[in-house]
């Protein structure tokens, strides 16, 4: 990518996730205006790199996801709860997370966008299993959105079980039994 392109973006990201986070604006009010005046970008530069706030806010997601994919793809599935904590505490995930609790288009494309990267994941490491006979992506559609119902009764239920036991029940859930890890590496 071009060094002024990937510059721009930088400025975009960084001025919208600033606003958000230092200076606790909800998503859902800050305008592309208003981000481009903190980047000091002129509205055509930002609509050059990005069709709308939701997908400079995908393009900074995916920015801050990067070192999740670090993880080996059978901790990230087997563990997700521990993992997921592991990465997010202290993060500025988790401050961007934090300072935009209560705006509900936020977590909508949160939500939305964090499914998709899920899914994928999940796709990727039902491939390995031999054993079932279940459609994948049915599969993969049931695992993410077993992950998304534990996280939101984690959410409304918190310090009431361990991230060890919510791994736990979500094996119990989803059933660990379909799949043959035997061959996976870590």
């Amino acid at each position: 990518m071009d060094l002024r392109k990937r510059r721009s973006m930088q400025l975009l990201w960084k001025a919208f996730f600033d606003l958000m986070t230092a200076e606790k604006r909800g998503f859902s009010k800050i305008t592309v205006d208003q981000i481009c005046e903190k980047a000091m970008v002129h509205r055509s530069t930002f609509y050059k790199h990005f069709e709308d706030k939701f997908r400079l806010l995908e393009y900074g997601l995916s920015q801050l996801m990067d070192q999740y994919w670090e993880i080996p793809l059978k901790k990230r599935i087997l563990r997700p709860f521990f993992w997921s904590n592991d990465f997010f505490e202290d993060s500025e995930s988790h401050e961007l997370i934090r300072a935009q609790h209560g705006d509900e288009l936020f977590f909508d494309c949160m939500t939305t966008y964090s499914m998709r990267l899920l899914k994928k994941d999940a796709l990727k490491f039902i491939e390995h299993s031999n054993t079932i006979d279940i459609p994948h992506d049915l599969l993969a559609e049931f695992h993410v959105s077993v992950m998304v119902a534990l996280s939101a009764w984690l959410h409304k239920n918190p310090n009431r079980v361990s991230l060890s036991q919510m791994d736990q029940y979500f094996h119990r859930l989803v059933n660990e039994t379909i799949f043959d890890f035997g061959e996976m590496d870590e």
